[in-house]
């Protein structure tokens, strides 16, 4: 994730570890619940889901780690945010792009 921001000078404006700052189901839920999309790097694919009409739990359980927590890196541009990593995600992601 790093060499993606240092590839393309992007800037992180907060930035938090999940080690140390856990975030649960329900705090997930309400960060993304009005996003108006979830893009999720899972394995090589990409998937987008959009809570106002994709089932919570189906959400959760590809944004949530087999902690339980949300998944590293977790990045919200606008309302988009961009969970996990793959090189595809990153490859068409708008703000990368730009």
């Amino acid at each position: 994730m790093q060499e993606v921001l240092d590839t393309h000078n992007l800037e992180v404006e907060s930035r938090s570890d999940a080690r140390k700052e856990r975030i649960e189901a329900d705090a997930a839920w309400e960060l993304m619940c009005s996003a108006d999309s979830i893009v999720v790097a899972k394995g090589k694919k990409v998937e987008t889901h959009v809570p106002t009409e994709d089932d919570r739990e189906a959400i959760l359980k590809v944004v949530l780690g087999r902690s339980g927590s949300l998944r590293a890196p977790t990045v919200q541009v606008g309302n988009v945010f961009y969970v996990g990593y793959n090189d595809a995600l990153y490859a068409d992601a708008p703000f990368v792009n730009g």
